[in-house]
């Protein structure tokens, strides 16, 4: 599977330092724009698709923008609570489209019939299940570089997330009981129609986003029960 025809790979390709400096600074200058919650979903979905940097990055990306929206906000005076509460929310709804559009290529990849490696599909699911993750610790990691009000905000707000979740969570989560309800059915009542390697593929995708769902499901147990503790 290579990354031409599906964006989720067990591969990444880390951003180099010159790119993750320029999205921090773009970031720190949305904060003058009207709309800084577009502005940030824009920035993330461009360095996502046009820079091809794999949603395996998104660690880098998030610290990258929240900091420098982070540093935009100090030098121009901005309200910092609620500035990065906007650019989270507008690169949150970034990633959430981005990990829609993985699993749907994902599952068309499998009902088409392209063959997949076990540890590749896997490594695959589990990326998308962790997106939400990693958001919180890019948030933690660019609160750790960051000093004052704007490390006090970023350290908040990755506790608020952790607790409370995120859009990309919810999307990732709707996803994958798509991807494994519909690759199931597929794979069930389309069986006569599709050649071995196809039939495989869809079986074994739907096995895997079963599992993956479980696994989901079970953590998102453990977190709901710690909440009414």
């Amino acid at each position: 599977m290579n990354d031409a025809q599906t964006p989720v790979s067990s591969q990444t390709s880390i951003p180099d330092n010159t790119q993750l400096m320029q999205l921090h600074d773009e970031a720190a200058a949305a904060v003058s724009t009207p709309d800084l919650r577009e502005r940030v979903r824009e920035l993330t979905a461009r360095a996502l698709h046009e820079r091809r940097m794999a949603l395996g990055d998104l660690r880098e990306i998030v610290a990258a923008i929240a900091s420098g929206v982070g540093s935009g906000l100090t030098s121009r005076g901005g309200e910092m609570k609620d500035g990065l509460k906007q650019a989270i929310a507008g690169l949150d709804e970034a990633v959430g489209s981005a990990a829609q559009a993985a699993s749907y290529t994902l599952r068309e990849a499998a009902t088409q019939g392209q063959a997949f490696r076990d540890n590749e599909l896997k490594a695959s699911l589990e990326q998308l299940r962790d997106l939400e993750g990693q958001i919180v610790e890019a948030l933690k990691q660019a609160a750790s570089q960051s000093g004052g009000k704007l490390k006090e905000e970023l350290g908040y707000l990755s506790d608020h997330l952790k607790i409370s979740g995120t859009r990309t969570g919810e999307q990732v989560l709707e996803s994958l009981r798509q991807m494994a309800s519909g690759v199931k059915a597929s794979s069930t009542a389309g069986r006569a129609g599709l050649g071995e390697s196809a039939s495989t593929a869809t079986e074994r995708l739907s096995q895997v986003a079963s599992g993956i769902l479980a696994a989901l499901s079970e953590s998102l147990k453990r977190q709901s029960e710690r909440l009414r503790s």
